[in-house]
């Protein structure tokens, strides 16, 4: 889903009773306890892994007066956002689809820099201006910013054609 600011994607996951991410738990779920660069592993990304921007991208930006730059030279073949499950080969080594690309991902988490303590399983600060967003979106032109260690942050009123979100359960 997108188009949607951080207090109606937080709302929706608990309606269903589930909640949005921690920043910790997103990254993990993207490159796996085995450090992987990409969800699917170290190759750069391509049109085959994600929806980012290509020459489909780059055309619809110039039809509608927007400059894109695009991170690959082929075709997605999506413009714009993409059905869910469109880039199996971009799934993470749990299978789960599409964590980057398509749109950035809001978390629980509010933003702040890492302390070097935070090694393992960072938690955000309890309160703060501006919400971690994870994963890219479809009009991506760098390669680092669909790196699931990549982090953006925007205010919570947010609501963009690249920002959405995914539920975590706690089993």
């Amino acid at each position: 889903m997108n188009c949607v600011d951080w207090n109606a994607a937080d709302r929706f996951c608990k309606a269903e009773g589930k909640r949005l991410p921690s920043e910790a738990e997103w990254e993990f779920a993207a490159r796996g306890s085995d450090g992987r660069k990409y969800p699917w592993g170290d190759a750069p990304p391509s049109a085959k892994h994600l929806n980012a921007c290509g020459a489909e991208c780059v055309a619809w930006g110039k039809k509608h007066g927007t400059p894109l730059e695009a991170l690959f030279a082929e075709s997605d073949a999506w413009a714009t956002t993409a059905p869910v499950g469109s880039f199996p080969e971009g799934a993470s080594r749990w299978g789960i689809e599409d964590l980057v690309g398509n749109v950035w991902e809001w978390t629980a988490d509010f933003y702040a820099s890492y302390a070097s303590a935070d090694v393992d399983e960072p938690t955000g600060p309890a309160t703060g201006t501006a919400h971690v967003m994870r994963g890219g979106a479809w009009n991506g032109a760098y390669a680092d910013w669909v790196r699931p260690s990549f982090r953006f942050s925007s205010a919570a009123e947010t609501r963009s054609h690249g920002v959405g979100f995914r539920c975590a359960l706690t089993p």
